[in-house]
């Protein structure tokens, strides 16, 4: 009888087996597909002269600019606006980019395209992802490769969102992070908020106190050139660019509405998620908070470009560490329409895809959940 019982247990076993080395051979594939791609896209934009295209068009010429005396801020009338080629950050970014003025460009390229590809490994590291197979879809992301060909600031927000994450109960470095990255970007004001429902205090009045101060040396060192101005500056962007993005202004566009409309649209949902966010919070809750507050970044922006969604990859780091069909979603955002312009109903895309991660991971934020729960910090 005993022998008749052998194969009953090997077959399952051998079908287990199986079942095994096919997911070992997709995701040796997966992560093959993904370093050639990579390399691929890199290669072409490098030889187009995109690679790099903020760096190449907009840092790199704004600092420059400073070098030579003259404001790296262009006129509300200036025609590079429409073009996405004007620098319309605060003055700190040009002044780190000034070391890199003497090289050629398409070094420079290279090092900004390096850079975001090594924030983005750093992230998931740092948020204890350990399946090369993540690291793999990541890089697929379309948000990833967007913000990795245009070297913005996105990834590096996002890798300033995984640091105040993962020191979160720390005091100097998450402040030093959030008020270094708010006052390059406003993006991420509402982690601030975050921080305030989550009672730590003492970090948040640091990076308030980092913010303020790091923005107002800036703003002196190009002795207050274009500060005046930069508020309109502000405004005439939006004016340009929110009804051709996807943001809730660019989806209100997309179906004839005004984009007042959408702006309130996104209020009400960027609101509603902070509120959320603090009654989780109330709760003893982590994960799902700081989910909250990263995905009110994207609802409550005026402006919304497909790497501006490179910041979910915090939260889907930190509640799903392990590979799933879910870490392959936001590829298939690159259906949008090139070069990235909102345009008809893939307008709609993007905020499909973040409220699919987003819903994913408030209703089973576990494992993370499980290891981060606890009482607010103490910073």
């Amino acid at each position: 009888m005993s022998g008749e019982m052998c194969p009953a247990v090997a077959v399952p076993q051998s079908r287990a087996g199986r079942r095994e080395a096919a997911y070992r051979v997709l995701g040796s594939l997966l992560v093959l597909g993904a370093i050639v791609w990579t390399l691929a896209l890199v290669g072409f934009s490098l030889a187009a002269d995109l690679l790099a295209w903020d760096v190449r068009f907009a840092y790199l010429p704004a600092a420059e600019a400073v070098l030579e005396g003259r404001s790296p801020y262009p006129a509300l009338d200036d025609p590079i606006l429409e073009e996405q080629k004007g620098y319309v950050y605060p003055p700190q970014l040009v002044l780190a980019l000034l070391p890199l003025t003497p090289l050629p460009i398409d070094v420079v390229a290279l090092l900004a395209a390096a850079l975001m590809l090594a924030l983005t490994a750093l992230t998931l590291w740092l948020l204890d992802v350990r399946d090369p197979r993540c690291y793999a879809a990541a890089a697929l992301w379309m948000p990833v490769a967007s913000g990795t060909v245009l070297a913005n600031v996105s990834i590096p927000l996002a890798f300033a969102l995984a640091v105040v994450w993962r020191y979160r109960d720390r005091l100097w470095l998450p402040a030093l992070t959030l008020g270094l990255a708010v006052s390059a970007k406003l993006l991420l004001w509402p982690i601030a908020l975050w921080m305030l429902a989550t009672r730590r205090l003492r970090t948040l009045a640091a990076a308030v106190a980092v913010g303020v101060g790091v923005t107002v040396v800036s703003w002196a060192a190009i002795r207050f050139d274009g500060f005046r101005a930069y508020p309109d500056l502000l405004a005439r962007l939006s004016d340009i660019q929110a009804g051709n993005s996807y943001s809730f202004a660019g989806m209100a566009a997309a179906v004839g509405l005004d984009r007042a409309a959408g702006q309130v649209a996104g209020v009400l949902v960027g609101a509603g998620l902070l509120v959320a966010a603090a009654l989780l919070a109330r709760r003893g809750e982590a994960v799902r908070p700081f989910t909250c507050a990263t995905a009110s970044i994207l609802a409550l922006s005026p402006i919304v470009w497909l790497h501006y969604l490179v910041v979910l990859l915090v939260p889907m780091a930190i509640a799903r560490p392990r590979f799933s069909a879910l870490w392959l979603l936001p590829i298939v955002l690159w259906t949008s329409p090139e070069p990235g312009y909102a345009e008809g109903a893939r307008t709609f895309g993007p905020a499909l895809v973040a409220a699919v991660l987003v819903a994913a991971i408030l209703v089973r934020p576990a494992p993370a959940e499980a290891r981060a729960t606890g009482a607010p910090g103490r910073g």
